[in-house]
């Protein structure tokens, strides 16, 4: 019995402190990324594509729970958004490197934080650990839970990238402040621990796009639009 305590004793040790190596090194990690010359939009984050949607009259057509579709304002949060675009999620799961980063080239124009409480992406992390259809499926964690909404506007293009926190996340940073320029591939800020970032695009539709969903995205390397 006491050989069998000492056993789980060093297992339960083993165990905090990987976790802790990989909260304190591994998660926090920031590797150097070089940015294409040639893109138009790179993408936001790392993660893999979970959906990539044609946007009509302000609705995104994605089916989650009893939900035939979804207002682009409840993922977009905020006033005056276009009718029209095309929306991209990107699902980040706890291996993938959680900075984000400007997706175009331009003027950071807007910032605007919508707390709320936050639910589970595990679903989510569960479809795509095992390439489901339909990634999104039983996640309104996508409308529901807090995140921080940046619009960027660059010479011909709009971005809004969405940071989306998960139930265990600590907190979403953003790096700029309104008003700053900021260059295509910059660090614009990270979530802490799980987490999904969106990015939507006015004036562009998914065939302008090159990637598709389960595609593995490199934040500031990936070319979302040549």
């Amino acid at each position: 019995m006491r050989r069998l305590i000492t056993s789980s004793a060093l297992a339960g040790v083993a165990s905090y402190a990987l976790f802790q190596a990989y909260r304190k090194w591994y998660f926090p990690r920031d590797p150097a990324r070089n940015v294409p010359l040639d893109a138009t939009v790179v993408a936001p984050s790392d993660g893999r594509v979970v959906y990539l949607e044609r946007v009509e009259n302000g609705v995104v057509p994605i089916a989650i729970k009893n939900r035939r579709e979804i207002p682009l304002d409840e993922i977009v949060k905020g006033e005056e958004r276009p009718r029209s675009g095309t929306l991209l999620g990107i699902f980040l799961s706890p291996y993938d490197v959680h900075y984000q980063r400007s997706p175009i080239a331009g003027t950071v124009s807007e910032i605007t934080y919508h707390p709320a409480p936050n639910v589970s992406m595990g679903d989510m992390f569960v479809r795509n650990l095992f390439r489901l259809e339909k990634r999104y499926s039983n996640s309104p964690h996508v409308w529901t839970n807090e995140r921080n909404v940046v619009r960027i506007d660059g010479d011909d293009l709009t971005a809004y990238v969405v940071q989306i926190a998960d139930q265990q996340v600590n907190r979403i940073d953003c790096y700029p402040a309104e008003g700053d320029s900021i260059a295509m591939g910059d660090k614009l800020g990270m979530i802490r621990w799980g987490s999904q970032v969106d990015l939507f695009i006015p004036d562009l539709d998914p065939g302008d796009f090159r990637v598709a969903t389960g595609d593995k995205l490199r934040a500031g390397v990936t070319i979302l639009v040549p």
